[in-house]
This record gives C-alpha cells, sequence and structure tokens, in this order.
C-alpha cells in the first residue's frame, strides 16, 4: 500500500482511539482510494460505504462499497453509520453547511464525525496559501470558526478542531459526536 500522509495517519489514530470499533463507516469524498483502503485494512470486521462525485478504477475490497454521489445529498437512511470520515474533502464541497447536516442525518445516535482537512486561520495562510491551495487542489478552503458553526447548527455535540502535528500548520483534526 502507499505511504499514508500524516493526515491519513491521524483520523486512523482518532478511530482507533474509539472505545469500541464501528461496525459501519462512510468515508465521504474518498477520492483515489487509498485511505479508504487503508481503514479496511485496519478495520476489516467494519461495513465501509466510500461516496465520491467520481469513482475511479479501485481494487476492491469485501468490506468496502463505492458509490457515487454527493456530501449535500448523500443517498442513505437517517441515522445509518457509527462513524463518518472526511479527508481533504470538506474544501471541495460546494454547500458545508448542508453537507455537514446531511452527515448528521445520517450517524446513528451516539455516532461520530472525524474531519482531515486544511483550515486558514490567518491573514498569511488565508490570502498567500489560500490561494495558492486553491489554485493546485481547487475547492475553498474554510476556518475554525465557520466549521464549528456548521457543526453547530447541524446539533453536533463534543466539538473538537486541533492542529494536526508535523504537518504544514494549516491541516487540522475536527472530532464531533452526534
Amino acid at each position: 500500500m502507499k505511504r499514508l500522509r500524516a493526515i491519513h495517519c491521524a483520523v486512523l489514530n482518532e478511530i482507533s482511539c474509539s472505545r469500541t470499533i464501528p461496525q459501519t463507516i462512510l468515508d465521504v469524498g474518498f477520492g483515489n482510494g487509498v485511505f479508504t483502503q487503508a481503514v479496511s485494512a485496519a478495520f476489516p470486521h467494519s461495513d465501509i460505504t466510500a461516496i465520491d462525485t467520481s469513482i475511479p478504477k479501485l481494487s476492491s475490497s469485501e468490506n468496502i462499497t463505492f458509490i457515487k454521489g454527493s456530501v449535500e445529498q448523500l443517498p442513505f437512511a437517517s441515522e445509518s453509520f457509527d462513524l463518518v470520515i472526511t479527508v481533504l474533502s470538506l474544501h471541495h464541497w460546494q454547500e458545508k453547511d448542508k453537507g455537514i447536516s446531511e452527515i448528521y442525518r445520517v450517524l446513528k445516535k451516539g455516532g461520530r464525525l472525524i474531519i482531515g482537512d486544511p483550515l486558514l486561520e490567518d491573514w498569511m495562510s488565508n490570502r498567500i496559501l489560500g490561494l495558492l491551495m486553491q489554485v493546485l487542489d481547487g475547492g475553498t478552503f474554510t476556518d475554525k470558526k465557520r466549521v464549528s458553526g456548521y457543526l453547530n447548527t447541524a446539533g453536533f455535540e463534543d466539538i473538537s478542531i486541533r492542529l494536526i502535528p508535523h504537518t504544514m500548520k494549516s491541516l487540522y483534526l475536527i472530532t464531533a459526536k452526534k
């Protein structure tokens, strides 16, 4: 398997710190699928559903289902997942508040959300790094205050937003509970 980025390791570590292993996991915006496959390897007894706006050719796994779709309109019944993860995807969402609300809807009571994404917090990041990242990666970056607002409005509790160590100073791990 390809070498994982620090942000992937931080999210995997956060999942592992849970008292219980999630039985159902939704990976929103899985991209090339490398991280989804790492989650599958770490949690082989969990059922993983991965959704993205496009589906590249991927190696299938017994416990992963790949679906084409959008976070703003998740095609799942309410309270379907124990855990929702999204890594390097939030900044690509057109309607971040709607995506967060949809994730809240599909999470089971007591379920967790883990997001790993860049947040731009100071003038230098917002002006210079933000423009560079948008040119290279696309999307629209946000900040801690807005993300916290989206999570609170959706109904999430126990919200934590912290910098991921050993990364550029704009990668954050965001966790919340339903």
